[in-house]
């Protein structure tokens, strides 16, 4: 009885029904929540509608209980892992399809550990100071203040400006990170971030008084999306190789 449920649930997971199924819906989750984006506004919209389990769609006269974007993404998870075991076969083509299918499902993962596991805040900087402090932003950690295994020190804060006007063109920050009397130099600007001790610096704003403020990005999970879509791109060839090389045989020149 218990093999007989995992085994139909296991196919119910795997169905391609269920992922066309799943992409309508998301279709229609994205519309509602661009609807509802106008009275809430997008931070609301982002929690209510993509970070939930349930939500509570507004359709005017009536709100209806809908599954949310969180949800969606755990099925999404399981119905490409499995579905990339259920319709998996030999061959280079077979393993390609194999590959692709884990790609896309460690892309939906990435997406959930940088989610859980994702530390971020800000740090203003004064010219010729230093500071190991991180304001932290977000959800139960707002303004709350987590200590660096080492320092941060601004050299020097640079400010330019457009021509004939007082709005800022560009603006940078030379900065040393330094831990354990081991000092490492560099320049953290709008488009240039910086990474140390398994953080990354980019430059946010600055204020009037010659202070700069950085953005401080903790990212465990940075590398899955690069590795899901390289697998991703290697899964494809892998597809397309086989097909490229036997058309040649039966087509000819």
């Amino acid at each position: 009885m218990r093999s007989r449920f995992f085994n139909r649930l296991y196919l119910l997971l795997s169905s391609p029904r269920l992922t066309v199924a799943l992409l309508i819906y998301a279709t229609v989750l994205v519309f509602v929540a661009t609807l509802a984006q106008r009275e809430i506004g997008i931070s609301a919209v982002q929690s209510e509608y993509f970070e939930s389990f349930l939500l509570l769609a507004d359709f005017g006269v009536a709100k209806l209980p809908l599954p949310g974007g969180a949800f969606v993404g755990i099925v999404a998870f399981f119905n490409i892992f499995l579905s990339g075991i259920r319709f998996s076969r030999f061959g280079l083509s077979g393993l390609g399809v194999s590959m692709t299918h884990m790609a896309l499902a460690l892309l939906i993962l990435s997406g959930a550990l940088q989610y859980f596991l994702r530390i971020e805040g800000s740090m203003r900087l004064f010219p010729a100071t230093q500071s190991d402090s991180v304001v932290l932003s977000g959800g139960n950690l707002e303004n709350k203040i987590l200590k660096l295994p080492f320092t941060v020190r601004l050299k020097k804060f640079t400010e330019e400006k457009w021509e004939g006007s007082s709005i800022a063109k560009s603006y940078s920050s030379d900065i040393v990170f330094e831990r354990g009397g081991k000092k490492t130099e560099t320049v953290v600007s709008m488009n240039n971030p910086a990474s140390y001790g398994g953080w990354t610096f980019y430059q946010m704003s600055y204020g009037r008084d010659g202070s700069s403020v950085l953005s401080a990005v903790k990212n465990p999970a940075r590398l899955l999306p690069w590795l899901s879509v390289g697998a991703a791109f290697f899964g494809m060839v892998a597809v397309f190789l086989p097909r490229v090389f036997s058309g040649r045989g039966k087509y000819g020149k």
